[in-house]
């Protein structure tokens, strides 16, 4: 009877309440990656050509410490186009593929990383998202069940507004939430039913490279996410990027940078499920804080200074007070991925072609342990020296 009993209770649950296994979320907290308890074997990272005369290309670095290979390139696969602007790229939710973004090209990638992780296969290549989606400027790639999500920058033309736009897992379109005006970032909270959006520039405005303020966004948006309706616009300083939610599924707030205001904003969703915003970090002047992670037990912030030159860890405790604990210094650091047990920190140095200096390029490893972070020196990856020349690393992806 106790066993009849169960069976109906279970039948009666919905399927999303009892979700597959997944370690801790990579981009999307829908991607089934690596275990808490698993160490990464490999690390994919998404590179430009520098002097964009020769196809950009995906790196595969070895990261297994037993490894010969350890800290060392294992293969490239290329585009087979150049001048793309290789900017972010992200999994589908069973991590079997990559979609990969041209972020001045419009075009999209989509490499097969489950057949043989070591050397990924370029299996489709979509020629102009423009044109398929009627939006341009390919930034996030944020994997949902079904597809991947794109917060492309701007419209077809290359002005306002930007999208979030969702292909399948074969890079066709579905359909397109058109923004207010900016995108940047997204950041899905299923618990909440809540979709956080960012702001940076619209697409002709980021090609030109400085941008001039007056046209850089400052507006954060939330989102139903079953229903694509915008439900509250806010408005921070100038170009909040990253939108990173506390794990797990009782959280209710995250962090988000402003890389031109040089500050860190936290939010919190309130019991009428309004999403209030308050500055918790005010940096040097030019800090220019360009990535943002949270460590997987929600008690370290990690956040990348472009213009500063440091990657910063931060005591999150109490999440209006961030304290600052270590730093090390990593010339134009930018992207960040964190490993699952929150003991390594990879962290790349190329932001935009029209926007870097000229400073060697390279993915290094910094580890975070009790007395804070230091560079490990045996995992500092060369992009220097390709034998199509230098190349320039920005998003990162562990397998």
């Amino acid at each position: 009877m106790k066993r009849a009993l169960l069976l109906l209770l279970c039948a009666a649950l919905p399927a999303a309440v009892v979700p597959g296994p997944r370690g801790p979320e990579d981009e999307s907290v829908f991607v089934r990656g690596l275990r808490a308890d698993q160490h990464e074997s490999l690390l994919y990272v998404w590179t430009s050509d520098a002097d964009q005369k020769d196809p950009d290309f995906l790196t595969v670095l070895d990261a297994n410490p037993t490894s010969s290979k350890y800290g060392k390139v294992v293969a490239t696969v290329p585009t087979g186009s150049p001048a793309n602007e290789a900017h972010h790229f992200g999994y589908t939710a069973n991590a079997d593929r990559i979609f990969a973004g041209g972020l001045f090209s419009n075009r999209l990638f989509v490499y097969d990383v489950a057949t043989d992780p070591k050397h990924p296969k370029l299996l489709k290549t979509v020629p102009d998202l423009a044109a398929s989606t009627g939006f341009s400027g390919p930034h996030t790639f944020y994997a949902v069940p079904s597809g991947v999500l794109i917060a492309m920058l701007g419209s077809k033309d290359g002005g306002a507004p930007g999208a979030l736009v969702q292909l399948d897992n074969d890079g066709n379109f579905v359909k397109a939430l058109p923004a207010p005006n900016y995108m940047y970032d997204v950041g899905i909270k299923p618990e909440l039913n809540l979709i956080i959006t960012s702001s940076w520039a619209h697409p002709h405005a980021v090609k030109a490279g400085n941008t001039p303020m007056d046209q850089v966004g400052d507006e954060v948006v939330a989102w139903d996410y079953k229903t694509g309706k915008v439900l509250q616009t806010e408005h921070l300083d100038k170009a909040p990027l990253e939108v990173r939610w506390m794990h797990g599924p009782a959280a209710r707030g995250g962090f988000i940078n402003c890389a031109f205001g040089n500050s860190v904003w936290h939010w919190e969703v309130g019991q009428d499920g309004k999403v209030a915003f308050h500055r918790v970090l005010k940096l040097a002047d030019n800090a220019i804080p360009a990535d943002m992670r949270i460590s997987y037990d929600n008690k370290f912030l990690f956040v990348s200074l472009f213009g500063g030159g440091a990657v910063q860890q931060y005591d999150i405790a109490d999440v209006m007070h961030p304290k600052l604990l270590s730093s090390v210094a990593i010339q134009q650091a930018q992207m960040m991925k964190l490993t699952p047990d929150n003991k390594r920190l990879y962290v790349s140095n190329s932001l935009l072609s029209n926007l870097d200096g000229k400073v060697p390029y390279a993915v290094r490893l910094v580890n975070v342990g009790a007395n804070g972070l230091t560079l490990d020196a045996k995992f500092d990856v060369d992009f220097e020296h390709f034998p199509t020349g230098q190349a320039r690393p920005h998003d990162m992806l562990l397998k």
